[in-house]
């Protein structure tokens, strides 16, 4: 019978053992390279991770609820497009410390408006006339923030993400609300009712100055 033991301890059995070790230590080092490789792969421009469609938040963007809490500070620049099907009416102005100054242009002109706690005023040159027809024509309450995302805080919301743009979107019963963000602030409100489409932008948040009217 031949001696097997013998030949592992002989020089060509020695150097049978060391070759056997070298090709296994080769293998496991090249199994560990192509590991490597594929976990740090980077996307190529081909491909495309698709949007995120959840009631989650991205740590990329502020919080959706701090940016809410901050535009219901009233402190901003707006421009609102209301669409009825009798016209268009754009009103362009800030608000600051419960108070509101603008411009509304619709079929009629262009009035230059003041509002604060106790009344809406049309300004003619350096005088307030009190006026009640500021937003005839359309639901007022859709621009009433406050009293809008109170009527919304009971429902769900799904959310977006495209890029630097977030989107969450109401689908509450009798009317359509789409909340738009950047990755700082609320930057525009949708709201769609029937045939009226309140489209509502938001610049400057929390940086317009105090208003300051004498007459």
């Amino acid at each position: 019978m031949k001696d097997n033991n013998g030949f592992w301890q002989s020089e060509k059995g020695k150097a049978a053992i060391k070759l056997g070790l070298w090709m296994i230590f080769i293998v496991v080092l090249i199994v560990i390279v192509i590991i490597s490789e594929q976990g740090t792969t980077n996307l190529t421009d081909d491909e495309v991770i698709p949007p995120e469609v959840d009631s989650g938040e991205n740590t990329d963007f502020n919080n959706y609820s701090d940016m809410l809490d901050n535009l219901l500070l009233d402190n901003y620049e707006y421009s609102y497009t209301i669409t009825t099907e009798n016209g268009k009416y754009i009103y362009t102005g800030w608000k600051n410390a419960n108070k509101e100054i603008g411009f509304r242009e619709d079929g009629n002109g262009i009035i230059k408006y003041f509002v604060d706690e106790s009344n809406t005023y049309r300004i003619n040159m350096d005088t307030l006339e009190i006026m009640t027809d500021l937003y005839n024509g359309f639901d007022s309450s859709y621009i009433d923030l406050h009293l809008l995302f109170e009527n919304l805080s009971e429902y769900l919301y799904s959310v977006e993400k495209n890029g630097n743009i977030r989107t969450i979107n109401y689908d509450k019963e009798g009317y359509q609300v789409i909340v738009t963000t950047d990755i700082e602030n609320i930057t525009n409100i949708q709201i769609t009712v029937d045939t009226t489409t309140y489209d509502l932008e938001f610049t400057k948040v929390g940086e317009c100055a105090t208003i300051d009217f004498t007459s």
